[in-house]
């Protein structure tokens, strides 16, 4: 039953421990959350500090790479390009969630209003953690690379699938999947040799196994993790390919922004009148994501949800804009995030 009714205090009824009910509030590993937001500033300096307003747009620039083949000669009258740059817009979504409680909702409860209430708040933010993740995920798989500069970067080991959009690696080589990742990083110029990854279950069940095969053992395989940053999703699948696929990055090269309008930043109004009040929070499981409050009160019969005829009602919105960037390249159809996948 809704409006906490269930546990209205009665005689016989006790409260089941916090650390007992904690697998209720369990949530998802949020890997592309936490990586996009640490290359916040990274991607693109202050852009939430740009937008002042929702209806405002941000555009990123970057200087475009030329590339030319060298001459082979001087020249009295040489002429050249004088260079270019490339624009990105930030497309940003808003994310959103509502909840509602009144003033004597909770005093016939074993529960007290604050701890009602912050259970709420919590039920936004996970769900708002959710769906940023879920639609991360599938923009970084969206905008995976569909350009390379070599369709056969380790001979016949590896695949390029110019179809699927994939770098496809056969069973034979499992064993070394994220060497051969690694090494088609290298082939298409990314050569710092530190990478980020995201990977689907099978593919980080494989490398959590041969990480472990150290020099001891008959077959050192973990040489090849070195420098890469792997954490597990469990949002990024693809139907194309059942044994597994993962994600790999240009370290910095992808991002989220966050941003929430300066009423809320600043604080207005009040929450406990008709009128309304802005306010914002921090968000308490270390994302460093700011979440914007709006509420309002009203008054309002109670009895048929848990209440009483003479009541308040206040209504709660936990919200927060988001912008999903990659860096921009001036090469059609190129990106910094490649899509390996398992065969």
């Amino acid at each position: 039953m809704a409006n906490f009714s269930p546990s209205n205090l009665v005689a016989a009824q006790t409260r089941l421990a916090k650390k007992f009910t904690a697998p209720e509030s369990r949530e998802k590993v949020l890997p592309a959350l936490k990586l996009g937001l640490s290359n916040s500033d990274i991607l693109i300096k202050d852009a939430a500090a740009i937008r002042t307003r929702e209806d405002r747009t941000v555009t990123a620039y970057a200087m475009k790479r030329q590339v030319r083949t060298p001459g082979s000669q001087r020249s009295a009258t040489h002429t050249g390009s004088s260079g270019d740059s490339m624009s990105m817009p930030l497309s940003w979504s808003t994310y959103s969630d509502t909840f509602s409680i009144s003033l004597k909702q909770m005093d016939n409860n074993i529960f007290s209003w604050q701890e009602a209430f912050d259970q709420n708040v919590m039920n936004c933010i996970l769900n708002i953690h959710s769906q940023i993740e879920s639609d991360f995920v599938a923009f970084l798989l969206t905008n995976r690379t569909q350009a390379v500069k070599t369709t056969t970067p380790i001979g016949n080991r590896v695949t390029w699938n110019a179809t699927n959009y994939a770098h496809e690696i056969g069973a034979a080589d499992q064993k070394q999947f994220f060497q051969l990742a690694k090494t088609i990083m290298t082939q298409n110029y990314y050569n710092n040799g530190t990478f980020d990854c995201i990977s689907g279950g099978q593919c980080y069940v494989n490398a959590s196994f041969w990480a472990a095969q150290g020099s001891e053992n008959a077959q050192n395989t973990a040489f090849q993790f070195t420098g890469m940053n792997i954490q597990e999703s469990v949002d990024l699948t693809d139907s194309n390919y059942g044994q597994g696929v993962a994600l790999i990055m240009a370290p910095g090269s992808v991002a989220l922004i966050d941003w929430i309008p300066k009423q809320n930043r600043t604080g207005s109004g009040d929450y406990n009148s008709y009128v309304g009040g802005y306010g914002s929070f921090k968000d308490p499981y270390g994302t460093k994501l700011t979440f914007a409050v709006h509420a309002y009160e009203l008054r309002q019969d109670t009895s048929t949800s848990n209440g009483v005829q003479q009541d308040n009602m206040m209504q709660f919105e936990i919200s927060v804009d988001i912008a999903q960037a990659t860096t921009p390249l001036s090469t059609s159809g190129e990106s910094t995030i490649f899509e390996i996948a398992q065969t």
